[in-house]
């Protein structure tokens, strides 16, 4: 039997007694969204697959607890595909400060921001910003994009972009790792935006998703696996909790010379 990670599934005595033993020192907690990620796929990975993702990294760990994710984002590029629930960024930031701020008023100092949405990204680093000036001796570590960690380290098993997209090669694959019953290859369309005008590294579009695809995911969910998917889940877990033990080990200050 796996241990309990979720701090929704313990009891307040058990909340209690960790607390007063010192065996929760950090937490995880979780930002996501319900978005279109195309004909093919559930609206829900970019809560699901974080979840899983921290849900497997706590319980490698010995004092680290997993808040319960906010399965609504900032998705206003995607809101043109139903059935979004997109939140201002206004409302991400005051649901974030508050998760935060709760953790820090009951002792849990060292936070962990894992980001399952691109939505989210401005929106969370903004409210670990504010909470940072608030509270000096937080110590938040902040992964806005745990695709980027994947899309570095499996370039030779992607057919196509790195395995990037939005409910694309990668994270297809990923959401079959995680929820298989709930993906239908079937109804897979590729969508590459090849059209897409030329940038650089340094520029940025600021698209609606209507702009560059009919079915709400960009990239090439049709070469998605599990297989892919289950070695993508093993190398963000493996990033996180080495990550995280070696802040551990440092007492959760970022500079070494501290200790």
């Amino acid at each position: 039997m796996m241990k309990k990670v979720f701090l929704n599934e313990f009891t307040g005595k058990e909340i209690k007694d960790m607390l007063e033993n010192d065996q929760i020192d950090s937490a995880i907690t979780i930002f996501g969204a319900c978005e279109s990620h195309g004909w093919h796929s559930p609206l829900g990975p970019d809560i699901f697959v974080p979840t899983e993702i921290a849900k497997r990294v706590a319980e490698k760990l010995d004092k680290t607890v997993v808040v319960p994710g906010i399965p609504y984002g900032t998705s206003i590029h995607y809101n043109h595909f139903p059935l979004t629930i997109s939140l201002r960024y206004e409302s991400t930031i005051a649901i974030a400060e508050d998760i935060f701020t709760s953790l820090i008023h009951h002792g849990i100092k060292n936070i962990l921001i894992l980001n399952g949405h691109d939505g989210n990204i401005p929106a969370l680093e903004v409210a670990a910003r504010n909470i940072k000036e608030k509270h000096k001796d937080a110590s938040i570590i902040y992964v806005p994009a745990w695709w980027e960690i994947t899309g570095a380290k499996m370039k030779e098993d992607f057919e196509v972009w790195d395995g990037l997209g939005h409910g694309g090669e990668g994270e297809t694959s990923i959401t079959m790792a995680v929820k298989p019953d709930l993906v239908n290859l079937d109804d897979a369309i590729c969508q590459m935006p090849t059209d897409m005008i030329k940038l650089s590294e340094h520029a940025s579009v600021i698209f609606d998703i209507t702009e560059i695809t009919e079915t709400g995911a960009i990239g090439d969910p049709t070469k998605a696996t599990k297989e892919k998917g289950e070695k993508m889940l093993r190398i963000v877990v493996d990033y996180l909790v080495d990550l995280i033990r070696d802040l551990e080990r440092n007492n959760w200050n970022y500079d070494r010379k501290n200790n």
